[in-house]
């Protein structure tokens, strides 16, 4: 079973990413955040780090974490950006960040107001029914369970199972990116899977860590009748 506890922490983070980077939209243009120094020789998530700890009494409270827990803000924050977005060149923008900074997450922190959700392809929608069949075999191992390639995508095409597959396997991804590590816009195609009707967001959907562990308990029980076949 999922630890719900960091489960609920994971999907915190997801929530107070999205309110940064909306908050950023306009906090960015109007001079309320600053760029004072470049990122030299950090990786993406470290920049997030120096970046997120200079500010952070500057961002409301909805867009911060408690501070233990900014080092895994800011890997989350760093793959909530480029897995779900793409940099936009606008004429206004001219590679370096005020201060001077080419690093990537600078660049798509200055052009925050500019951010195009990233168009999803065939190749990221195959990627992300990878992932539901892997997560479900690591939910059979777990369990003791045998569900072999073929049995595993029976379960995700099933009516009674779809939607538990696409958010266990999207919520394990939430979990890796606390530690920084993305499939990509491959989350991108889960999320829409589960948040978003054929064409829109579902109004009023949330992400909830009781929906997640119902969907794990249920897809046990999937995986123990067709293991059993």
């Amino acid at each position: 079973m999922l630890d719900r506890e960091e489960l609920v922490q994971a999907i915190d983070l997801h929530r107070r990413s999205y309110n940064l980077l909306q908050w950023l939209r306009t906090a960015i243009a109007k001079g309320v955040i600053r760029f004072d120094r470049a990122h030299d020789y950090m990786d993406e998530a470290e920049a997030a780090e120096d970046w997120i700890r200079e500010h952070y009494f500057n961002f409301p409270p909805a867009c911060r974490p408690e501070q233990d827990r900014i080092t895994a803000f800011s890997r989350f924050f760093v793959t909530y950006l480029t897995t779900s977005f793409d940099l936009v060149e606008q004429p206004t923008v001219h590679g370096a960040s005020p201060c001077g900074c080419w690093c990537r997450l600078c660049m798509y922190l200055v052009s925050a107001s500019h951010l195009k959700t990233k168009k999803l392809l065939r190749r990221d929608k195959e990627r992300a029914r990878k992932l539901k069949v892997a997560t479900l075999q690591q939910l059979s191992f777990k369990h003791n369970l045998h569900l072999d390639h073929r049995q595993a995508e029976q379960v995700i095409d099933s009516p009674q199972s779809a939607m538990h597959a696409s958010l266990l396997a999207y919520a394990q991804q939430l979990l890796e990116r606390t530690h920084g590590r993305s499939q990509g816009p491959a989350v991108l195609a889960l999320w829409r899977e589960i948040a978003w009707t054929q064409t829109a967001p579902k109004k009023d959907f949330e992400l909830k860590a009781e929906d997640v562990l119902k969907a794990e308990e249920s897809l046990v029980r999937a995986i123990t009748n067709s293991s059993a076949r």
